[in-house]
């Protein structure tokens, strides 16, 4: 990675961290709050099969970064290990992780400056990782709060609990929709729906709260990683002939799309969850819920035409469009640097 755009990025993350503070703190504190309330309820196997479901993303992504990292590291270094286990007569010239001025002769300091780049890319990247796993953490929870506005919906009619069904069992919900209802049992009905509002306005304040954090970082990070992207490639292209600068290069353009897919995915899986209430909504026989909840439904069918979104400084919605929008803006990016070289 270039000296400046590490620099940038880590200076970025860094400094959206420190800004936005109180915001983290808010977040950790709804993820608290969220947890203890839905401790004793059925809707607690749905944050924790989100909780699972986070782990082994970010577990996935923190890998294949750390795994990047090693070779693009790890190549440059590989002839001077040969050359240091079996010496030869010819001096091979000295490779740096990149190009690079300290303003002091860098083969007479190599080493010293080798040491230097290579823990301050690994910092940077280190700290790419944590920012983004945690970006995708924080995410996981507002698909949880969606989900369980959406299971509410689909178990209005349910009112018993040992009753409710299993969530991935959709059909079987049928069942439950031609049934007469006693008094108490309407009341029970409004209850319900009174809290599954209350609980997507939480949803959609926590998913705005989510946006606010994140918002100004992605816009940076995609503009340096359409730059990174474009220049990246031409060097891998530059590089044909040479295997381990190739494999170097390319390595770390295939990364950084990655990157970019992983900061368009959550904000595509918080429409699509933020939607699916809509569609839970759209299913509820409202016809057969009592007339007094017919304008609490009215209310968050309304509101729930509006899905919630993750942007980039509200410029451009975070979903698989704006992935390949940013993918085809690269490439035209590549073919023009590629032809002035």
């Amino acid at each position: 990675m270039p000296p400046i755009v590490s620099i940038f990025f880590g200076t970025t993350i860094y400094f959206n961290g420190i800004f936005n503070m109180n915001k983290a703190k808010d977040i950790l504190l709804y993820i608290k709050r969220d947890c203890n309330y839905y401790t004793n309820r059925p809707e607690n196997k749905i944050l924790q099969y989100y909780k699972s479901q986070g782990r082994r993303i970010t577990r996935f992504y923190a890998s294949y970064m750390y795994v990047t990292l090693l070779m693009y590291l790890t190549l440059p270094t590989i002839s001077l290990v040969t050359n240091f286990i079996a010496p030869s007569n010819h001096s091979q010239e000295k490779s740096f992780l990149f190009e690079l001025d300290y303003g002091v002769d860098k083969y007479r300091y190599f080493y010293y400056i080798i040491v230097h780049s290579y823990l301050g890319t690994a910092m940077i990247a280190n700290l790419i990782a944590s920012c983004d796993t945690t970006y995708m953490l924080y995410a996981q929870h507002a698909y949880a709060l969606f989900a369980i506005v959406s299971y509410q919906l689909k178990t209005l009619q349910i009112l018993h609990t040992s009753s409710l069904i299993n969530v991935r069992n959709n059909n079987s919900f049928g069942q439950y929709k031609n049934i007469d209802l006693l008094l108490t049992e309407e009341k029970e009905i409004y209850r319900k729906l009174f809290i599954c509002i209350k609980e997507h306005q939480n949803a959609i304040k926590y998913s705005n709260l989510l946006e606010s954090l994140f918002t100004k970082s992605i816009l940076v990070q995609l503009l340096f990683n359409v730059l990174c992207l474009s220049i990246t490639g031409v060097e891998t292209v530059m590089k044909v002939g040479n295997i381990s600068d190739v494999m170097r290069f390319g390595s770390f353009t295939v990364s950084q799309a990655v990157h970019v897919f992983f900061l368009c995915l959550p904000g595509q899986r918080l429409v699509n969850h933020s939607e699916q209430v809509y569609t839970a909504a759209c299913e509820v026989t409202w016809y057969m819920l009592p007339k007094s909840s017919h304008n609490l439904y009215k209310f968050l069918l309304a509101r729930s035409l509006k899905p919630s979104k993750i942007t980039a400084f509200k410029m451009a919605p975070m979903t698989m469009e704006t992935f390949l929008a940013i993918i085809r803006l690269t490439m035209s990016y590549f073919t023009v640097l590629l032809s002035t070289t």
